[in-house]
């Protein structure tokens, strides 16, 4: 294995030295080189730097295309501007990247140069790749593929195949994405090339690594990382080798995957490869969380936030700069063609000026002339009736849209109603019972004795009253995104004892006995807050459904690295149809129950408990039988403590 190594070594060194020599014999030559055969020695030159130097391939970029519009060369400034495109895609100034490839491209077309359409093709592949717009970048590299086929260019065309494949994979569809990426492959071998061949075996790994084919993506990863192609990049071999790590953890060789992704992370700091740095902090934590490091896992998840934090500002202000540049061009396009249209309607009206005078000197010509006419509009109709179905089809779209907007609509109007509802009925009748005491008190019609016996009653109502709102709070700012989740390492008996100790009152009116079975000491990942919500939403539940003198069971159990945590009553229960309900709805306002003592809710409660425990990477079941009573189990990740502690996470750029 070494020696074969060591092999590939010579010959990607033979390859680099190669392409060195034949760019130092172009760079050695321009200047003396003048007009058309300079500035296609420059576009040359910039092609071959564009992946390996960027600042020097723009220097010469720029060059080329000053030169090219000087000499009115349309081929050469359609190359030039293909070029620069792709060297500002490299650099993340995706506007200006949008706007030259989409140039060259109609340069490329007029000039009908196949190979820099297919070119600019791919560029503009990748910037819909950027926007995570794959359905469009796929058409874009499939119509390049097809181009590079006709031309029967190995370069354009496993190009095309890699990022069609690496585009399916990011939208899911492995078997598409496997499908391209093996035909890469085999047009690598059959061209005797070996453009992207890395590529193509990084996007099978992935692959396989998605479908738990730990040891053949181990295997692709490494055979990737020892192919000889045309170029090698540090960025590119970073991306290798955090997916390795990711996969030899998976596999359960954690030594093997720390060794691998600290090797990732150390190129990854060095050359401030930000994506890369992102998921290897990611698996980092992830791996020596597993082994109980916290203190490692905490920095690297640490380190992963900020990184996150500061990538993700930078591509939402580099994704709305290319929107914002998109949206100028198609601007100045449809100017473009209004402009043209009215030169157009002014070069018939100027045609028929001309069509009457030669009508009355020229018989003949009148004739021929209208017939001329006629033909030309029937021709101008039947682009217009082809415009009309267009729109039409695009007015059908339009209204399909509509259509689910307007369902979308109606579902939220009806969770309105029932907001509604329980604003208007729930909430109000214990503020009016409350409004009524304080009146009757108010105007000493009340005295002590009477105030005492409807007490527990209104105290009852008004907790009530504060849960309600307290869920309905909780849900609205859930729906509009008002929070993110921050998990930590929570003692649950603490939270258990604070809800507990809140619903104590509703507790002792029904003259319930509370047992507590939980383990002291131990600690679960979850957010305090979502938690105390969700355990008091359970025991309220389990309250509200008891009879009196009735039992509520609490008790906890540890299970391999999870913490089960028990919540059981032996009330009312639930009817198997309604039980069903809640397992299987994503999300329902179910008409509440009434409790035992007649209490009231809103049925927000349960939809709450199992939104909040899925944010915090838990598990919620139920098991109820009628008369029997209900049984709800949280599971949630339990905190291991070892002797040190660990921490928890490139956007691939585009070939």
């Amino acid at each position: 294995m070494n020696r074969f190594l060591v092999f590939f070594l010579f010959l990607s060194l033979g390859l680099k030295a190669q392409t060195d020599l034949h760019l130092d014999s172009l760079k050695s030559k321009v200047e003396g080189l003048l007009g058309y055969e300079q500035v296609q020695v420059l576009n040359e030159i910039t092609f071959l730097l564009r992946e390996k130097d960027l600042t020097e391939a723009f220097h010469y970029g720029n060059q080329a295309e000053k030169l090219a519009l000087s000499l009115k060369d349309s081929v050469a400034i359609g190359r030039a501007k293909g070029n620069l495109g792709w060297i500002y895609y490299r650099t993340g100034v995706w506007d200006k990247a949008f706007r030259y490839s989409r140039d060259a491209y109609l340069i490329a077309v007029k000039q009908k140069d196949d190979r820099e359409i297919a070119m600019s093709l791919n560029n503009l592949g990748a910037i819909y790749y950027q926007q995570r717009n794959y359905p469009e970048a796929i058409k874009k590299f499939k119509e390049s593929y097809e181009i590079g086929v006709q031309l029967n260019e190995p370069y354009v065309t496993i190009r095309s195949l890699n990022n069609i494949a690496l585009n399916y994979s990011r939208s899911g569809e492995l078997d598409s994405a496997l499908y391209y990426a093996n035909e890469a492959l085999r047009q690598n071998t059959k061209s005797g090339s070996s453009y992207y061949t890395s590529f193509s075996k990084r996007v099978i790994g992935d692959v396989q690594l998605e479908k738990n084919q730990l040891d053949e993506a181990i295997e692709t990863y490494e055979n990737a990382l020892s192919v000889v192609s045309h170029h090698r990049l540090e960025s590119f071999e970073a991306s290798i080798y955090h997916r390795l790590g990711k996969a030899y953890w998976l596999k359960g060789d954690s030594k093997k995957a720390i060794e691998i992704l600290e090797q990732a992370k150390e190129i990854g700091m060095v050359n401030n490869f930000q994506d890369e740095l992102l998921n290897t902090y990611k698996n980092l934590a992830l791996v020596y969380e597993s082994q109980g490091k916290i203190d490692l896992a905490f920095q690297n998840q640490m380190a992963f936030n900020r990184l996150q934090d500061l990538i993700n500002e930078r591509v939402d202000r580099d994704r709305l700069a290319l929107i914002s540049g998109m949206f100028e061009v198609e601007k100045t396009d449809a100017e473009l063609r209004f402009l043209k249209s009215e030169n157009a309607l002014k070069e018939i009206e100027i045609k028929n000026f001309r069509t009457f005078s030669w009508l009355i000197t020229i018989g003949v010509l009148i004739l021929g002339g209208l017939l001329v006419w006629l033909f030309y509009l029937h021709q101008k109709a039947k682009a217009i009736n082809i415009d009309l179905r267009l729109q039409q089809e695009k007015v059908n779209r339009q209204k399909l849209s509509l259509e689910k907007q307007s369902e979308e609509l109606d579902r939220m109007n009806k969770l309105k109603d029932r907001l509604f509802s329980i604003l208007g009925h729930d909430l109000k009748a214990p503020v009016a019972q409350l409004q009524g005491v304080l009146g009757l008190m108010h105007n000493q019609d009340l005295n002590k004795e009477e105030f005492d016996a409807i007490s527990h009653v209104l105290k009852r109502n008004v907790d009530g009253l504060y849960v309600t709102l307290d869920n309905i709070l909780s849900w609205s700012r859930s729906q509009m995104e008002g929070f993110k989740v921050h998990l930590s390492p929570v003692n649950y008996v603490e939270t258990i004892n604070q809800c507990l100790e809140l619903l104590h009152h509703q507790a002792k009116i029904k003259d319930l006995t509370i047992h507590l079975e939980i383990i002291q000491g131990v600690k679960i990942w979850a957010d305090q807050d979502l938690l105390q919500i969700v355990i008091r939403n359970l025991i309220s539940n389990a309250i509200k459904f008891s009879s009196k003198g009735s039992i509520v069971r609490i008790f906890a159990k540890e299970e391999a690295n999870n913490m089960i945590l028990t919540i059981q009553d032996f009330g009312v229960g639930m009817t198997q149809e309604k039980l069903e309900k809640i397992k299987n709805d994503k999300f329902s306002l179910l008409e509440s129950s009434r409790g035992t003592e007649n209490e009231k809710g809103t049925g927000i409660g349960i939809n709450l408990c199992k939104e909040f425990v899925d944010l915090m990477g838990g598990q919620i079941s139920f098991e109820s039988e009628r008369n029997k009573g209900t049984l709800v189990s949280l599971t949630f990740k339990k905190v291991q403590v070892i002797s040190d502690m660990p921490t928890p996470h490139r956007r691939e750029a585009m070939v």
